[in-house]
């Protein structure tokens, strides 16, 4: 079996440096040394019972909410929570993350009254594609053809990280058929700002990154390694443990593997955070530098929740308060702006209570803008 240790602690140092919730600390493990072991997720009988009951949930939740959508030339996975009585909210995940990352809060966001579809965009998960010639704007065509087989002409529209990028790009090429907007750490910035403010700061670290690809023949190692950056989070809130799952898949030759090939899809290296060579990225990568909210929402007709975790504001991007602040000035009546403090990227995780305080109100600031008109003419 091969060795992911150094591996996983670069990747860790990482996503510790990029603030993605990694200031966590190691809580000890009951039976097992308080201190943090050389291997922080050996093969225990308590590790590998967890990973056993999370693989028997995440099948579950696959069982009862997963679907397949043949849309645009490509066969979507998506979870779906609700009915068609409630109001259509179409979420797409981080990067490198699946539509699994909303199991959490997805049946508590279908009793709040939404018609609950977390989507596994191209080349994640079980939405595998044969090209990557693809961008933002193509995840947002995905996204319209699957409202068009649903019967939907708009829906509420969110999402995590490059997932909000998704979003802001969904209301480019579609603002009629935008409920309200949802946007998590990412889409209410202006990136290619960012990452001319912050290249000094992760050169080194994508530098000295290694690949991501690896295979195993062994599901609890490939399961291990795709768990271990986010270790400090998944020992703090267990329920999350088989969200874990959906990020390894089999490949044809039976080797388990991480379920996204990162390189391809947003660059490696120095190259993929440089802000002097997106032309040599792929068109997603491209796609992704090109969100720019202010021109994107210069005419905003719809409410907006911008979800503004600032736990990792001291990180090497800085705080994107003030951006998101900006943003909110220019609609100020129709954009809210809420901070969630001790919080990292990924807020709706490690703050469900929260997330769906907020997602409750924006409903019903849809309900009284009108802006559900377009589902009552449905």
């Amino acid at each position: 079996m091969k060795d992911f240790r150094p591996r996983i602690r670069l990747a860790c140092e990482l996503l510790l440096a990029c603030s993605v919730g990694m200031a966590l600390p190691f809580p000890a493990v009951a039976g097992e040394p308080s201190a943090v072991p050389a291997d922080p997720f050996p093969d225990t009988p308590s590790n590998r019972a967890l990973f056993e009951s999370s693989l028997r949930q995440y099948e579950a939740i696959d069982r009862e909410h997963g679907h397949f959508a043949d849309v645009n030339g490509i066969r979507m996975h998506y979870l779906e929570w609700g009915d068609a009585r409630g109001v259509p909210l179409v979420w797409s995940h981080g990067s490198t993350s699946t539509g699994f990352e909303l199991a959490q809060v997805g049946q508590g966001l279908a009793d709040l009254g939404y018609h609950v579809f977390a989507i596994t965009y191209r080349g994640h998960g079980q939405t595998q594609v044969t090209s990557y010639e693809f961008s933002l704007a193509h995840i947002a065509d995905d996204i319209a053809a699957l409202l068009d087989q649903k019967g939907h002409a708009c829906a509420v529209i969110g999402g995590l990280s490059l997932g909000g990028g998704v979003a802001t790009t969904f209301y480019e090429n579609y603002p009629q058929r935008a409920t309200a907007l949802v946007l998590e750490d990412g889409g209410a910035e202006i990136v290619q700002n960012r990452m001319e403010r912050t290249f000094a700061n992760v050169k080194s670290f994508m530098d000295a990154l290694p690949p991501t690809d690896w295979a195993v023949t062994d599901r609890f190692a490939a399961y291990r390694a795709a768990a271990l950056p986010y270790l400090p989070l998944l020992q703090a809130k267990p329920e999350l443990a088989s969200t874990f799952h959906s990020f390894v898949r089999q490949d044809a030759a039976g080797a388990w593997r991480f379920h996204a090939d990162t390189a391809r899809l947003l660059g490696n290296g120095a190259a993929s955070v440089d802000p002097a060579r997106g032309h040599e990225l792929s068109l997603l990568a491209q796609s992704w530098r090109r969100v720019h909210p202010v021109i994107t929402y210069r005419n905003l007709k719809v409410p907006m929740l911008i979800i503004d975790p600032t736990g990792d504001d001291a990180g090497p991007f800085g705080s994107f308060s003030p951006e998101y602040a900006r943003l909110q000035a220019m609609h100020p009546q129709l954009i809210r702006h809420v901070e969630y403090p001790e919080t990292f990227h990924a807020a709706h995780p490690q703050r469900p209570e929260w997330f769906l305080r907020d997602m409750g109100e924006l409903l019903a600031r849809i309900r009284a803008s009108g802006s559900d008109a377009c589902l009552r003419r449905n």
